[in-house]
């Protein structure tokens, strides 16, 4: 690769004489499409840096199909096709793709891709033997990420049926695999790919074969889904991988124990599928401190056999937990004095529904006296509760799913001030990320705050002594008319007022100072907060479904009927306490979508000059809802907004799916 661009100058002194030490330091700063520009300055640079742009490819970054199209001395077909997840090499690319890896494969270190084309080259050719870590992502979903395959059968009364056998599309691609690969026949591919993807998955193992130094190894669904390769294989490979330490893979089913005893080095292992029970650790292992089995429903009898033989797990992640008729007492018998060193607990979303609160209050948590973060679905109320009770030490407690609503038309609703254990508990919290919970203003000034280290605040504080539509009307018009003066420091000057001005008066200096109290003691106590979020989208998305939505029509145009504001909530005006706020100089995440509140220009100009590192504001966005008429005002306020600080990004966040972030 020393042939020199007919773009780059000749060689200078300067380049020609600097040490080897600078140019692998300026190389270090490159990505691959500037790294093979400057590997052509001169023969020098093509010897420091060539190692560096082969070590980390990645073929789904946009820099790699673009460098390996220009290699000089190859001429890559100009035809590609696109069906696959990425740009892919027609048959007559192979020659050259394996050519140049013959060349250059042994500089590779890290190889993170999707394409078949790329993998069948690499393995062919037989020089790329110093992986580290090896990530092979779905051939179908881009960026990998779990899903089920397009090919795969989804009726299950199908598939509990046997299978006629079926016939290789293709020849083996080495004789290790006699006796151990055959077609999948629940996988379905177009009849143009079977002999690609029956290739693809033979590859890959060969590529694991031919890299015993492996320390990370990720291997999507595909690969055990494509072709039925069998578990003597597949153990067999793993026992030439003594120092593999991260392993993601999904086999039709999982021999933990095995795996554990071929792997002693082995400290994270992740599965969305496999078929696991109570037997299959036959002893402890300490090795491991990541499992993660996604998909998998977690009987009692297996999930404290877990926590009892993996003495160094410290991060666990499950689908759902099933009781099986264990006790409180059973758990206590089963584990003994095993410490339970687990510190991260983390329910996916995948089977939410079945999640069981109760049980995992009873049975699981007050096991749990070391955990520090917990990811729970929903309906939590008791596991919130036994989590105040039980986990003195948490740092971060989070919801695994968002919602797209609050309001009262999506079901259920749960009781507020669950978390109140939770904030008088636990002096090291720092993250409370659960918008479907709610506190009442009042409880919550009730409650000693055991943390100042509070980074993340996303819940919903109501219960706020707000006025009434009437009172709100009796007010505008008494400050309208200039009989009543409302100053900064809510002291209403009151002239003379009659009853249902004077209650009206009343109401809002009790619900002003219960504002300000609230404010003050988040400004004092939790000074470090960088998320603060007191709503979230509260209409019902799914209304437009419904046989007789609500309409609404306005000049001839028809709306959906959303719903109105969540009630009771922080006004967030300046009268009501916002600039008491003023001390969260790291806020970057303001958001109050779905509150009733009184934002308006003069409280955005205080936020624009008070949170300088302000980047995402939610409450102001366009809304994205079917069929909802256009809020002229949060338009009109959005727009000013980003007069003041255009940097700033209005959205709404995404529905999380597992872990409540974005």
């Amino acid at each position: 690769m020393s042939t020199a661009h007919p773009s780059i100058p000749q060689e200078h002194q300067l380049t020609r004489d600097l040490p080897g030490e600078i140019i692998s330091l300026v190389g270090s700063f490159l990505d691959p499409k500037h790294l093979f520009v400057t590997i052509q300055l001169s023969r020098r640079w093509n010897d420091f840096l060539v190692p560096r742009l082969w070590r980390h490819l990645y073929d789904s970054s946009g820099n790699w199909p673009q460098v390996l199209k220009q290699i000089p001395t190859v001429t890559p077909a100009t035809t590609t096709t696109t069906t696959k997840a990425t740009e892919t090499w027609v048959e007559a690319d192979g020659r050259w793709l394996r050519d140049l890896f013959v060349k250059y494969g042994h500089h590779i270190r890290s190889l993170d891709v999707s394409c078949p084309a790329l993998i069948a080259a690499i393995s062919s050719a037989g020089t790329c033997t110093g992986l580290q870590s090896f990530k092979m992502w779905s051939v179908r979903s881009p960026g990998g990420g779990w899903y089920t395959p397009i090919w795969v059968s989804r009726d299950s009364d199908q598939q509990q049926q046997p299978f006629a056998p079926l016939e290789a599309p293709g020849p083996l691609v080495s004789p290790v695999f006699e006796g151990h690969i055959l077609p999948n026949p629940a996988a379905r591919p177009a009849k143009e790919d079977e002999l690609e993807y029956w290739n693809l998955v033979q590859h890959v193992w060969l590529l694991v074969r031919q890299n015993v130094g492996l320390q990370r190894l990720t291997l999507c669904k595909d690969i055990s889904q494509l072709a039925v390769v069998s578990a003597d294989f597949i153990h067999d490979t793993l026992s030439l991988l003594p120092n593999l330490e991260e392993f993601e893979f999904s086999p039709p089913e999982l021999d933990l124990d095995r795996y554990l005893s071929m792997l002693p080095k082995l400290r994270s292992f992740s599965s969305d599928r496999g078929r696991i029970d109570c037997r299959d650790l036959l002893r402890p292992y300490s090795q491991l401190s990541s499992l993660s089995l996604r998909l998998t429903r977690m009987a009692c009898p297996l999930l404290f056999t877990l926590l009892k033989n993996l003495p160094g797990l410290v991060s666990l992640r499950i689908g759902r937990f099933d009781d099986c008729g264990w006790s409180i007492d059973r758990v206590k018998d089963f584990l003994g004095d095993a410490p339970i060193n687990l510190q991260g607990l983390y329910f996916g979303y995948y089977l939410w529904r079945n999640y069981r609160d109760h049980e995992v209050a009873t049975l699981l948590i007050p096991t749990l006296t070391r955990l520090t973060t917990i990811v729970v679905l929903k309906e939590n109320s008791e596991t919130a509760k036994a989590v105040g009770l039980y986990c003195r030490h948490l740092r971060v407690f989070r919801q695994a799913i968002d919602e797209t609503s609050l309001h009262p038309v999506s079901g259920h609703q749960m009781a507020p001030n669950v978390l109140c254990g939770i904030i008088e508990s636990c002096p090291d919290l720092e993250e409370l990320d659960a918008i479907s919970h709610k506190f009442e203003a009042q409880r919550l000034l009730d409650c000693q705050w055991a943390s100042s280290r509070l980074i993340v605040f996303r819940v919903q504080i109501i219960g706020v002594e707000r006025l009434t539509a009437e009172q709100q009307d009796v007010m505008d018009t008494l400050v309208g008319s200039g009989r009543l003066r409302l100053d900064n420091s809510t002291d209403l000057q009151q002239d003379s007022l009659s009853e249902d001005e004077r209650r009206a008066v009343s109401q809002l200096q009790r619900s002003r100072l219960q504002q300000h109290e609230v404010l003050s003691r988040m400004s004092h106590q939790w000074s470090s907060l960088k998320t603060l979020c007191f709503g979230h989208e509260y209409r019902n998305y799914l209304l437009y479904q419904l046989d007789e939505p609500p309409y609404y029509e306005v000049d001839g145009v028809e709306y959906l009927r959303y719903g109105d504001p969540i009630p009771n909530t922080l006004e967030l005006s300046l009268e009501s306490g916002l600039d008491r706020l003023s001390t969260l100089n790291d806020l970057e995440l303001f958001g109050f979508e779905g509150l009733d509140h009184r934002i308006g220009k003069a409280e955005l100009e205080w936020m624009a000059v008070s949170w300088p590192r302000l980047k995402i504001m939610r409450g102001l966005q366009e809304s994205k809802l079917p069929s909802v008429e256009v809020d002229k005002h949060t338009k009109e306020l959005r727009e000013y907004f980003q007069t003041l600080r255009p940097e700033v990004v209005h959205a709404t966040k995404k529905i999380s799916q597992g872990l409540g972030s974005e």
